[in-house]
Parts: C-alpha cells; structure tokens; sequence
C-alpha cells in the first residue's frame, strides 16, 4: 500500500527507484552485500533521500544526477555513522543520513538555477476540505512521512499502519494529538498548530519509543509520550535556527530525542528495552513475552545448598532478622513429622536433625572468602560478636556472590581461591554465629563482603514435598523443600546431535494424514532446532538448568510440531517419580493470539496467557498435560522412546484426536 501510495506523485516514485537502484549498484561495487547489518539502513535513508529530491523537484537530467550523487554520499554516511554509533555506543542510525543528506539539498539547491522546484504545486485533488480540522491535521501531517501533505495520502497511510500493526496506529495517533495540545498550550492556539507539519516528528518518536526499541507496555507508551513532549520545545527551537537558512527542522527532533532516550535506558538496564528488534512491534511483544515469561535469564537462579528435604526456617522478610539490607535470604533446617527440628529433649547439638549434615555449593564458581575458626554455640547461646559464624563466599561467573553462614567448626572441606563446582561438598551445617539453633543461612549479593547487602532469587532444580516443581517463587517459612535429582537415562533420552532424524505419521482422528521428517539441524548462534522437511517449519531446543526446554516454533499453528511443543514445553531431567510442574506456552502455539489482543496485552503482559499443567508417570517413561486457555481445554500425552526422543505424541480437544507415532524409516506408509 504505501509504494502504491508513492505512484501519486510519480516525480516521488521515480526519484525513489533511481536513488534505490543506485544505492544497491554503489553499495556491491564497493562490497557492501545484502546480508550486512547496514544494507537495511543505508537503503532505507537512500530511498527516503529520493523521496525528498522527487517531492522537492521535477524530473530532469539535474534532478536525475542530483539523486544519483546523494544517494552514494546516503551509503557512505549509513555505514560511517554505523561504524560510530552502532558499534561503540550500541545506538541505532535512525534516518540521521537522510536528515543530514536532505540539509545538504536543501542548502545547495539554492544556487542551482537549473532545477525547477515541485513541492510549490500542490495535489489539491488529494485533499477533502470539508473535513475538521482536527482531522485534517491528523491526516494531512501523517502524509508527511511519504513527503505527500495531503488528506487521501494520511488516510490510505493510517489504513495501511492499522492493518500492519495495531500497536503502531495507536500510538501514531496518540502520539500525534498529545503532541499537538501540548504544543497548542504553548503557543495558545489550536488552530496554527494543526498546520505545523513537521509535527510528524511527534509521530515518529511514539512508534519508535513506543513500539519499536521498546517493548509495548504502559510503561514504554508513557516514555513515548514524554519524549513527544520533550521534542515540542526542541521543534520549535530548531525552527528558529533553521529559519535563518530557509530549511525545515526534518526530522532532526525525531533523530536527538530516541537517540537521548535509549541511550540512557539502556545504560540504566531499563527492562523494557527490545534487544530483538522485529518487523512490527506485535512480534517483538510476542517473543519478548514467550522468554521473559518462560525464561529468565536474569535473576540468580542456585541451587539448593543440601540433599534431601529440608524446612525453611525463615523466608524473605522474616519476622527475626531478614529485614532491610538483608531481606532476601533463607535459613534452613531439617524437620521430623511433627514439625520439630530435633530428637530427645533438644538440648545437645546432636539431636538437631541438620546439625553436622553436609551443605554443598549451590553454583559453580570461586571461593572468595571462607572461615571456620568459630565454635559451635551451646543451645540456648548466641554469638553476639560473629554474627555470621562461619561462613563461605563463593564467587559466581554470572556476576553475583552466595553466602553461606553459621557452618560447623572446622568443617570445611574448600579453601579460599579454590574453584567449586555445583554439588560439591563445602563444609557441615552447625550453629556457629548468632543462631539460637542449627541451621544455615543463604543468600546472594553482589558484593564479596561478608554480610553486604542481599538480592533477589529464587532456587532452580527443587520441589515441594508435594511433589510439585517450583518455579521463579518465594518460599514460604515452613514450606518442606528439596532438590531434584539428575537423571542420566531420561538426559541421555533428550540429547540430539546434527542429522539426528526422526520419522513419524500423523494421525487425526483415526486417519492417516501425511508422513513427517524431522532432522536436527543447527543455527547460526549455536542453537539446535527440529526441521520439519514437508512444512519447512522450525522448533528450536535445548537444554539449560538441568531442563530440555523448547525455545520457539517458527511455523504455522497448525505445523505437526506445535503439537510435540504442546505435549512438552519444558522437561526436568530427574529420576523423581510422579513430579508435577507448571508451564507457560507462547500464544502461537496452538490458540494463535490476534493483533487486537495482542495490543490489549501490550497494557497488561499476563493476558491471553497459555498455560499447561504436566505430571510425570509410568516411571517417568509419559507425560500428562493439561493446557488451559480461556474456555479451551487440550489433554496431552507423551511416550518416550526408550533410546533416544519422542516414540508418540497424542493431543485431545473438542472433538478432535491428533496422534503422531514414531515409525521405522524402512516401513512403508501411505497417507
């Protein structure tokens, strides 16, 4: 739609191609090619380069050089100011080439008699007059960013945005009339503003801010808007300069304001911040959804100090002495069947059931610091001068320091500088320090000192004495926990190597539909995927915190392996019998989700959420699955091979039976 709408003024259009080609031809003659980073930036100012010169003059042999020129100095400024910013600021180009390039026009222009200048004969047929002001505004400003001021020209563009992207049409106009009332209060009337086209820079910062290089939330629609109201006194500030020289401010507000925005969120770890930038912001929502939601690669995730089940004695906030700095920590200790932490009468050490238990370390990393010099505190008695006994400080590659305190005298089996893995061996639990009674005290900070301030986290790898895995949660106090244990036949079972390929008949409804092949294959990041040969459809894996994890599905709702994605999101690899864990599917799986939902989501992350319930059985050898999904109700199961992947795979709902059974490669089936 928006090439058709160029063909309106075929001066733009033909000016577009010449710039376009050109750009391509000077681009490969000096070996910039297709799959570079910089091939969409430098095409794209280019052909806007050549919007520029064809709404500015009319076709002619010096309009045609004029293009041709422009276009070769658009490249090398792209890839120079790529080079600067991109790779030592992390900031993107923007349309700063064509702002600079189209200033240079602008300014030479001037002394070139021979040009006949366009942009003075204006398409009134493109215009409707009855309509409001309010309107005409909106849509007038709106064909500004195709150089087309005209009413049809914003109107078939705001068409084409809504139908693109729900996201983008709402804050193109929310951004546009915020823009225009806070500059209408300014200047005291509504009237002249509504004229003021280069107010389609108020436009382009809210998409930009709004839905592009951040993630669509309230919180990135509420920057948007602010940086809409920032750029208002920079309009008009670059009008008053750039009026000296007879040029229009372009989009130079647009280019200061994101530039100044991201360049900050970013260096302050705003979380809404879009690292994948896709083609509109409803698929950037959607992916960002799918790993924020299903995956957290960024809070400290340990294990659990200890093997076997254990009580939390104390959770985050506890009422004793988790509080302010030290809020996010646990102690833990050993619990009998009525809830007592020791035998006999309790007045001797040794009848605490934790007491001289051993504690292993959580993650893999350094020992920093490390003592054990203290004695083990009489019951009833603290240590009011060593708070926190005998400890251990464990450096983590990942950035973060785990403390372990109140350990037994002369008990530990490390030293300081000594590199540990996870599950090994540190030191026994005692009651070193200020503890009334055995027990241990964990937490994380990001500081090697000893009793620095806590962070947040929460334990991988552990289940409740339910039976069921936990998740990203705070445990609460009294809450019986323990951690999973590995198992080396079901990881055996879920480890893929390159060609690895599986054959298998889908079945639907008691009728033999097609045959699929699926063939491990490997992207160019190092992440390995299943390749649907018939569907050519995508399902990335792997395997992290001692989980098989599907990653993604790139295909189609409909695809055979958004049926295997169904059947098992996640996987814990342990030998725990009858384990139940809970799991978030992403919404292109099996109940695709809409634009408008999709923008309805953007305010609120938790809605339209799949999610599905999975139970081990049949010695871990099946899986039972229930998804839930509004009034949608899918049963799912799946049966192991006993060497290696997936023998069957069966989905229930509605009316509907979907089977997919592994089959021999010599036997023959006919769909």
């Amino acid at each position: 739609m928006l090439v058709g709408i160029t063909l309106l003024n075929l001066n733009l259009a033909f000016s577009g191609i010449i710039s376009w080609i050109t750009t391509l031809i000077f681009a490969r003659l000096i070996g910039i090619r297709k799959n570079d980073l910089v091939h969409t930036i430098y095409t794209y100012n280019s052909l806007i380069v050549g919007f520029a010169i064809g709404f500015l003059f009319k076709i002619s042999m010096l309009s045609l050089l004029m293009t041709i020129g422009t276009s070769v100095l658009t490249v090398m400024l792209s890839h120079a100011l790529y080079s600067i910013l991109t790779y030592t600021y992390k900031l993107p180009v923007l349309n700063i080439p064509f702002f600079l390039v189209s200033t240079i026009i602008y300014l030479a222009s001037s002394r070139y008699s021979s040009l006949f200048v366009d942009s003075f004969y204006s398409f009134e047929g493109l215009n409707i007059d009855y309509l409001p002001l309010f309107l005409q505004g909106l849509f007038r400003t709106t064909g500004t960013i195709m150089f087309m001021p005209y009413d049809i020209t914003g109107i078939l563009i705001l068409i084409a945005l809504f139908c693109f992207s729900t996201i983008s049409f709402f804050l193109c106009v929310t951004s546009y009339y915020f823009g225009i009332w806070c500059l209408a209060l300014l200047k005291g009337s509504f009237y002249h503003v509504y004229f003021n086209f280069s107010s389609f820079n108020f436009i382009l910062i809210g998409i930009a801010l709004g839905g592009i290089f951040l993630i669509p939330s309230r919180r990135s629609y509420l920057i948007a808007l602010t940086g809409v109201f920032i750029s208002v006194f920079i309009l008009d500030a670059v009008s008053v300069v750039w009026s000296v020289f007879r040029i229009p401010v372009l989009t130079l507000p647009f280019n200061i304001v994101v530039l100044l925005f991201i360049y900050v969120l970013r260096n302050i770890d705003f979380p809404f911040m879009n690292n994948y930038l896709q083609d509109s912001p409803e698929k950037s929502l959607s992916i960002y959804l799918n790993f924020t939601r299903r995956f957290d690669r960024i809070t400290p995730q340990p294990n659990l100090p200890f093997i076997g089940e254990w009580t939390v004695y104390q959770s985050f906030e506890g009422e004793w002495t988790h509080q302010g700095s030290w809020k996010y920590a646990y102690d833990f200790v050993i619990t009998d069947t009525n809830q007592q932490t020791y035998q006999n009468q309790g007045l001797s050490l040794t009848d605490y059931y934790c007491f001289e238990k051993p504690i292993l370390s959580p993650i893999g990393g350094t020992v920093i610091d490390a003592y054990d010099g203290y004695k083990d505190n009489p019951i009833g008695a603290v240590d009011k001068h060593h708070n926190w006994g005998n400890y251990i400080i464990i450096y983590s590659p990942f950035g973060y320091y785990v403390e372990i305190s109140h350990l037994q005298e002369q008990s530990l089996k490390v030293q300081k500088g000594q590199t540990v893995t996870t599950g090994m061996v540190l030191g026994n639990c005692g009651n070193s320090g200020y503890s009334p009674q055995p027990h241990i005290h964990m937490q994380l900070q990001y500081w090697p000192r000893l009793g620095s301030e806590t962070i947040y986290f929460y334990y991988s790898n552990c289940m409740t004495s339910e039976k069921v895995i936990l998740g990203n949660t705070i445990l609460e106090q009294n809450t019986q926990i323990e951690p999973l244990t590995f198992s080396r036949k079901l990881n055996a079972i879920l480890t893929f190597i390159l060609d690895d390929t599986f054959i298998y008949k889908l079945v639907i409804n008691d009728k033999m539909i097609k045959i699929i092949t699926l063939v491990v294959k490997m992207a160019p990041d190092g992440t390995y995927y299943f390749d649907c040969k018939e569907t050519n459809d995508k399902l990335f894996f792997g395997i992290e915190h001692q989980r098989f994890v599907l990653y993604t599905l790139d295909g189609k709702k409909d695809s055979p392996l958004a049926y295997i994605f169904a059947a098992m999101p996640f996987i814990p690899i342990c030998i725990d019998k009858d384990m139940t864990w809970h799991a978030i599917l992403p919404s292109n799986i099996l109940f695709p989700i809409r634009g408008y939902q999709l923008f309805l989501q953007s305010f609120n992350h938790a809605l339209h959420q799949v999610s599905g319930t999975y139970h081990f059985s049949n010695n871990n050898r099946e899986i039972h699955g229930d998804i839930l999904f509004h009034k949608y109700h899918v049963q799912t199961n799946l049966v192991f091979n006993d060497l290696k992947g997936v023998q069957e795979v069966q989905l229930k709902f509605a009316n509907t039976h979907i089977k997919l059974e592994l089959i021999d490669p010599n036997t023959e089936v006919t769909p």
